[in-house]
């Protein structure tokens, strides 16, 4: 079966919500190129696990792990065909798959993330003339204040765009921090994706206080959607 085949597949495990997102969007219409799935199938020949390793920016030497499914087996099954002994990833997982995940591997440093989304109608913007807007070459978009030395005091940008959503992250600069500047950035970025008529996304781990008061101050709401994030390596 060709990866345009099991891409199709797999669509139906996936829903438009934003709990979906991520997994929708790096399973589905990330570059083909740079995505191995590795599916399971149950008796009726219907896909009922899989297991996405892709290659991304965030991080060139830890691939990426995306896994869905409702048969616990199956899951396990995939997760340890797609982990490579010796080789480390970082993964993105609903809480519900932990202990299939911790089955087929040893996790460091994993939290529980909490997802948010914004609309249009409850987005608080901040203006500020120091933040400096840019797009990178392959079209996500930078928002940035510049240190007073070299580097940036705070930038947020999109980790990826899809054709419904964009995640958000942001990085400010500890001496800095507490002084509004990670709202700025990440309003700006906010407002872009909004122009282009999708929602903007934000993840924060669940104990990281600031981070969620960030994303509430500028309209952000929880969509209750947990996911668990690390790093693994295979058993």
């Amino acid at each position: 079966m060709s990866q345009i085949d099991t891409r199709t597949a797999i669509a139906p495990l996936l829903t438009d919500a934003p709990a979906d997102a991520l997994a929708s969007y790096f399973t589905l219409e990330h570059d083909a190129r740079r995505v191995r799935l590795i599916v399971r199938r149950d008796n009726a020949g219907r896909i009922c696990a899989f297991v996405a390793v892709c290659q991304t920016g965030v991080d060139l030497f830890r691939p990426l792990l995306i896994a869905r499914g409702d048969d616990s087996y199956a899951v396990r099954d995939a997760l340890s065909e797609a982990l490579a002994p010796g080789r480390q990833y970082l993964f993105s997982v609903p809480l519900s798959l932990r202990a299939d995940l911790e089955a087929a591997a040893h996790l460091y440093g994993d939290a529980v993330a909490v997802l948010y989304a914004l609309r249009q109608s409850d987005f608080k913007p901040v203006v500020n003339i120091l933040v400096q807007t840019s797009q990178t070459p392959d079209g996500l978009l930078r928002a940035s204040i510049p240190a007073r030395g070299e580097g940036f005091a705070a930038e947020a940008g999109t980790s990826w765009i899809s054709r419904r959503y964009a995640e958000i992250f942001v990085h400010v600069a500890e001496a800095v921090r507490g002084r509004g500047l990670g709202k700025s950035v990440v309003s700006a970025v906010s407002a872009h994706v909004l122009a282009l008529g999708k929602t903007p996304l934000y993840l924060s781990a669940e104990e990281n206080q600031p981070s969620r008061r960030l994303a509430l101050a500028l309209g952000y709401h929880d969509t209750g959607a947990r996911e668990l994030t690390g790093a693994c390596a295979r058993r």
